[in-house]
């Protein structure tokens, strides 16, 4: 599959220092996910993921301006019927390919992102938004509710009363306020965004990916098991880190008051 045409549905660009950029390429319709964006946005995580050199993944429009996402092909939607959403396990392989991503993947917003848009953000790892991104869950205004986590992802970062204010009333949200909530990482002027987005890719690429792994790995682990649970894990992460050629380099490195060179081992 060509990722890099100017009609590709999903572009992609990677970067020397182990940062690849994918683009949402569906001005004409808003980059609403059609079932063809949504199948090619699969296969190009999937190559990112197996791409030895790339260390961390953004996912972004096509345009600075934005937007990110209008969410669903409402044309394709109508179309859905019950038996074929659950025949086809709708929308369960855009879940799978970007949650179950080994390395980090950052959402860069700009414009709005609304319904399925806004769920495709919160599965990413980080948020990264303009200062005046619009985000939102309308889904009840046009008959029925979330499916892609919306839901979930959204009580469990904002609390069950701002998701049902949110969700039951189609209420939208900026970028800056949903910074103060925790659930967007960072905010810049849209002007300064997709620099800032790639710069901070860049510094998470340069350190060593396996460590940057295990600590994904242990960060997520929060969301599913109790706290003791978690602890035992993140014990188990962090003493594996102790047989990595890159932990012994690290150390040294700062005691010899050095620039460490990680060598992914």
């Amino acid at each position: 599959m060509d990722f890099s045409s100017e009609n590709s549905l999903i572009q992609v660009t990677v970067e020397e220092q182990g940062v690849a950029l994918l683009k949402i390429n569906r001005p004409e319709k808003r980059n609403a996910l059609s079932q063809q964006t949504i199948d090619t946005l699969v296969s190009a995580i999937a190559m990112v993921e197996k791409d030895e050199k790339v260390k961390v993944a953004v996912l972004t429009g096509n345009r600075v301006e934005g937007p990110f996402s209008a969410g669903a092909d409402l044309y394709q939607l109508l179309h859905l019927s019950t038996a074929d959403a659950h025949k086809t396990s709708y929308l369960k392989d855009l879940s799978d390919a970007v949650t179950h991503m080994r390395k980090p993947i950052i959402a860069c917003v700009s414009g709005f992102a609304l319904g399925g848009g806004f769920e495709l953000a919160m599965m990413c790892d980080m948020i990264y938004a303009a200062d005046d991104a619009i985000f939102g869950l309308p889904e009840l205004s046009v008959g029925t509710i979330p499916g892609a986590g919306g839901t979930q992802r959204l009580a469990r970062a904002l609390g069950k009363q701002k998701a049902m204010d949110m969700i039951l009333t189609s209420k939208t949200i900026t970028g800056k306020e949903l910074c103060h909530f925790g659930l967007v990482s960072r905010t810049f002027n849209v002007d300064h965004l997709l620099w800032e987005t790639l710069e901070q890719a860049r510094l998470i690429a340069s350190r060593s990916a396996p460590v940057v792994q295990l600590a994904k790995e242990a960060i997520l682990n929060a969301e599913q098991t109790d706290l003791d649970a978690g602890i035992k894990l993140e014990r188990a992460l962090y003493y594996s880190s102790f047989a990595l050629q890159d932990r012994t380099e690290g150390m040294v490195a700062f005691v010899e008051k050095r620039k460490p060179v990680f060598k992914d081992k």
